[in-house]
Parts: C-alpha cells; sequence; structure tokens
C-alpha cells in the first residue's frame, strides 16, 4: 500500500512539476513579450505575470484531471510528451477565456496559435527534461 513517504514523494514530485510547469509558462510570457518589443526587465515583471497568470492558471485548473501530475501519466518519455499535448489544449482554452475577461477582448486567432505553439515546446522542453532525469535515476 501507499506509505506516508510514498504520498510525499508523490507531492514533491507533482509540486516540482506544476512549479517547472509555470516557469515555463513565465519564460512563454518574457519571450512573448520581448519578441513584440515589450518591456521585460525587472520593472515589468507584474506585466510579465499579468500575461502568462491566465495560462498558469489554465493549467493548474486542467493538470490535476488530466493526468499531468500522476506518475502513471507521466513516467517515461512518451507518456509524458502525450500527457503534456493532451493537458495544454484545454488548459490554453482556458488560458485563453480568462485572458479574455481580464483584458476585456480576445485576442487575434494568430496569438492563440503561437501560444500553443510555443507554449507546448516549453512545456513539452521542460517535461520531456523531467522525465528523462527520472528515468536515469529510477
Amino acid at each position: 500500500g501507499m506509505t506516508t513517504r510514498d504520498i510525499q514523494a508523490g507531492a514533491g514530485r507533482a509540486a516540482t512539476l506544476l512549479a517547472g510547469d509555470a516557469a515555463a509558462l513565465l519564460l512563454f510570457a518574457v519571450l512573448g513579450r520581448g519578441s513584440h518589443g515589450e518591456a521585460t526587465g525587472l520593472a515589468a515583471v507584474g506585466e510579465t505575470l499579468r500575461t502568462a497568470a491566465p495560462f498558469v492558471a489554465g493549467w493548474l485548473a486542467v493538470a490535476p484531471w488530466s493526468g499531468a501530475i500522476r506518475p502513471q501519466a507521466t513516467t517515461g518519455l512518451g507518456p509524458m510528451l502525450r500527457t503534456t499535448a493532451l493537458t495544454w489544449a484545454p488548459a490554453l482554452l482556458v488560458g485563453a477565456l480568462l485572458r479574455a475577461a481580464l483584458i476585456g477582448r480576445f485576442s487575434p486567432p494568430s496569438f492563440y496559435v503561437v501560444t500553443f505553439l510555443v507554449g507546448l515546446l516549453l512545456l513539452c522542453l521542460w517535461r520531456a527534461a523531467f522525465a528523462l532525469a527520472e528515468g536515469r535515476r529510477g
């Protein structure tokens, strides 16, 4: 059965994964703002957080339901990448709705296409590194 240690290890793994996911989406916001010539330095931390927040919230809302933090669905490179992609699609939808509520309008479709692709790339890079590191330890 599950020991307290197993539960703590699982919680630690989930927290690490989600912290990395949030960092990847923050990096996405920094890159996006930079590519649009918007401020990305320390002074722009608040704005960058506001750009990323709806998508981080969307990810955190969907991840527990999609298996994105469940060891069974995220152990090994293939399962990790598949689960990440299957989580990011609905998370992006939630994020887009939250962002529209926040700024009062929807962005052009190109924004969501780029957000999907770049967000997916960054999430997959982080999570692939996690899966490979975990595989080497195990």
